[in-house]
């Protein structure tokens, strides 16, 4: 996680990322017409929420200067992932100052897909579904990579729960350009929306390897979830405050 360009541990906890060696680069800013900023997911509003900066802008082309080299890993609460009624809604997406986008998102049926949209061609309309389905409770750790995968290959890899289990796309692959903006949430006008889902998010300006991605995710997991985060706090706090009547 530290070594992610940016990160948050956290993710409801606000706008601040708390991991990464260009964390303080970052600035999010709440989409147009949401009224819910604390899980950065909303239930209303047609825009989603919106992180730019260096750590961004300075995303490397990788595999010989021809390719974006990028990875943006995810550990999901599955149970506040509201599927759309048709098509997708978008967990995540990247794009570049042109409007090219890339990303991830999931289906009226509960299935991951990758998405793509051309240059300057507005809200994603392409996606391919992906053989998983998210389950209906619990959490999922998620790593998509794009650049030249494992060294050798161009294209775009989800890494899904661990290392070993992924899907490929070799068409899925951009190159000569530079991201300027991350965009966290659905960019569809239904009103079936994400819904606080993402508990952790890390970007890293590098196609991680499946051995890199098997160290990450072991690190995600190993991160409380919020609930058992406060719950702790509360118990050291009752602890503290029987020591003090004892005293």
């Amino acid at each position: 996680m530290d070594q992610s360009v940016f990160g948050y541990t956290q993710f409801a906890d606000g706008l601040s990322a708390d991991v990464g060696t260009q964390k303080s680069s970052i600035t999010g800013t709440l989409g147009t017409g949401n009224e819910i900023w604390y899980g950065m997911l909303r239930t209303r509003g047609t825009s989603a929420a919106h992180f730019s900066g260096a750590a961004l802008s300075s995303m490397p082309y990788g595999s010989g200067n021809t390719r974006v080299a990028m990875s943006v890993s995810l550990m999901l609460d599955t149970s506040k992932l509201v599927r759309p009624t048709t098509g997708f809604s978008t967990i995540f997406s990247a794009s570049n100052a042109a409007g090219l986008q890339w990303g991830l998102g999931i289906t009226s049926t509960g299935s991951l897909c990758m998405l793509w949209q051309p240059n300057s061609s507005g809200s994603i309309t392409n996606y391919a579904t992906l053989g998983y389905t998210v389950p209906a409770t619990g959490s999922l750790s998620l790593s998509l990579v794009t650049g030249r995968y494992e060294g050798t290959t161009d294209g775009t890899r989800l890494y899904v729960g661990n290392s070993s289990t992924y899907f490929t796309n070799t068409g899925l692959k951009f190159g000569g350009t530079s991201i300027t903006q991350l965009n966290v949430g659905g960019d569809r006008t239904d009103n079936s929306r994400l819904q606080a889902a993402v508990q952790q998010l890390y970007v890293h300006d590098k196609a991680l390897s499946q051995t890199e991605v098997g160290s990450l995710m072991a690190e995600m997991a190993a991160v409380p979830e919020p609930a058992t985060a406060t719950l702790s706090l509360l118990g050291l706090a009752c602890m503290a405050w029987r020591r003090r009547r004892a005293a």
